[in-house]
């Protein structure tokens, strides 16, 4: 990092960019780096071998994340869609201490681009953040591109933030208090929010936990500039998502701001944590909703991770680091809303 200049004036705005110091990435995370980009190397796209057969794929752990790892005690509470007849699953994790009566509802949306991913893709930190917070974590199995393409899965995930604010105290037991997910899931989870907000009944929602999410469609210069090697996702995968997702929509026209949530007014939202990893190519998007959203005169945390790739949160914290440090990341900031 480039040493202050003297006698210069000071800045408004002062980032601690230790994080991107090489020498705050860990031998282990850089190993993980290279194992990544290595599997990626080796690994089957999506868009070669069809959607449905890598979801499966990535279910097995057959790309570069684990297998999923199922929590035995997940329930499905069916929400009914705006399509007459069709209803929306969505997996529910409880505290694993049966003593535990949770008041709040964590709604989680997960990842995957909009055309990969499964509400059961993330159990793991899902039952940890129940376990540490005594949340309950309702997971939306929102509708996947390419078979389903924009605005089905933003709609999907409007429709159970509709339905838990009128029924979630009536069949849960609890209130809607916190909304978050990865990546393509922490887009969905902005869009939710500015749902709620745009219906006067944003007030309830304590906070918003937002994982490296893409929040300008019309793609950054972090992810512009990302080289084909980065880990876990390059400029050719984002442009293959995002054609999948938005067939059509020019460069221009991802910038609306329904599909775009940076392009929003973000007057009065819930407080916010933003995470993100160094090597992440989403970085900037990061950095910019998080600028965007105290411009806004709301409260926000910003998080880098030392030489955390995308999607870090997703592997086994018991022996990856930074995945712990995102961990406690999002425990030590839902706690801090209790």
């Amino acid at each position: 990092m480039a040493a202050p200049l003297k006698g210069m004036i000071p800045s408004d705005c002062v980032y601690d960019l230790k994080a991107f110091d090489p020498a705050s990435t860990s031998a282990q995370t850089a190993q993980l780096n290279r194992d990544v980009i290595s599997a990626a190397e080796k690994d089957e796209k999506w868009w070669k071998v069809g959607a449905q057969v890598y979801r499966e794929m990535r279910a097995k752990g057959q790309t570069v994340f684990p297998p999923y790892t199922l929590n035995a005690s997940a329930t499905n509470v069916e929400v009914p869609s705006r399509e007459a007849g069709r209803r929306i699953n969505c997996r529910l994790i409880k505290p694993s201490n049966a003593s535990v009566r949770p008041q709040g509802i964590f709604l989680h949306i997960h990842g995957g681009g909009w055309v990969l991913g499964t509400a059961q893709g993330q159990d793991r930190l899902l039952s940890h953040i129940a376990d540490q917070t005594g949340l309950l974590l309702l997971s939306v199995e929102y509708r996947l591109a390419p078979e389903h393409i924009y605005p089905a899965a933003r709609e999907d995930c409007e429709d159970v933030v509709d339905w838990l604010t009128v029924n979630a105290q009536a069949t849960l037991n609890a209130d809607l208090w916190f909304i978050g997910g990865e990546s393509a899931g922490a887009t969905l989870s902005v869009l939710a929010l500015l749902h709620l907000k745009e219906q006067g009944k944003a007030n309830g929602i304590k906070g918003a936990l937002l994982s490296y999410g893409c929040y300008d469609l019309s793609i950054l210069p972090s992810l512009k500039l990302a080289p084909n090697s980065t880990p876990v996702l390059s400029l050719e995968d984002s442009e293959r998502f995002f054609a999948a997702y938005l067939p059509g929509l020019s460069l221009e026209d991802r910038k609306d701001r329904a599909v775009s949530p940076a392009y929003n007014d973000l007057a009065g939202l819930c407080p916010a944590l933003f995470l993100v990893g160094t090597e992440d190519a989403l970085v900037d998007d990061t950095v910019l909703m998080h600028f965007r959203w105290l411009r806004a005169g709301n409260q926000a945390v910003l998080r880098f991770v030392p030489g955390a790739p995308h999607g870090f949160t997703l592997f086994d914290a018991s022996s990856v680091e930074v995945t712990a440090s995102g961990w406690q990341s999002i425990v030590d900031f839902t706690q801090n809303l209790l």
